[in-house]
């Protein structure tokens, strides 16, 4: 599967595979289940070796809302918790069951840290990716980010609830279903 993330397109992420693989240990995670609680600071992070996961949060209103997704053979963490130790902005929850290589924090944090290049791209293409996003916001209409999301990812369609997908694409459920439709 192509990379979902903008980011990790342009990240040769083979040193944390390798470091998962060589340090980490296999953990299953059931449908449902949290890899990470909002307001936890990381302490592991990992690989997805099979699976998926959402990014999620609760609004103002009480509302759960999903703000990105992780699919197999990607990294699974938190910046701003992993490398800045500050509390997760959001939940990281299993979408199916999954199976991940975790390893402790540090050992990724180190090697980053260690490496200013990959640091500095690290930070680059995470703001990239954001801004990027509010960009499409205004260039794209709900239709068109659909269309574009369904084709960088069709998967998700199996994947994701109506719900999951609605929120990310910051929709309401109705709306989505007419996109469906056509």
């Amino acid at each position: 599967m192509t990379k979902f993330n903008d980011f990790e397109k342009n990240i040769d992420f083979s040193f944390w595979k390798e470091l998962c693989h060589t340090k980490g240990k296999l953990r299953s995670y059931r449908r449902g289940e949290c890899f990470a609680h909002t307001g936890d600071i990381i302490k592991r992070v990992g690989w997805v070796e099979t699976g998926s996961f959402k990014h999620s949060l609760i609004n103002e209103k009480g509302e759960r809302k999903s703000i990105g997704f992780v699919f197999a053979g990607s990294v699974l963490a938190n910046y701003q918790s992993a490398m800045m130790h500050k509390p997760l902005p959001n939940d990281i929850v299993a979408l199916e069951n999954s199976e991940v290589l975790e390893i402790p924090v540090n050992i990724i944090r180190d090697h980053i840290v260690n490496d200013p290049t990959i640091n500095l791209k690290l930070a680059q293409e995470l703001f990239a990716q954001a801004y990027e996003s509010i960009l499409d916001n205004y260039r794209y209409s709900a239709q068109q980010r659909y269309e574009m999301l369904v084709r960088r990812c069709p998967r998700i369609l199996d994947t994701a609830t109506v719900g999951d997908i609605a929120s990310f694409l910051n929709i309401s459920r109705r709306q989505l279903h007419r996109f469906m439709k056509r």
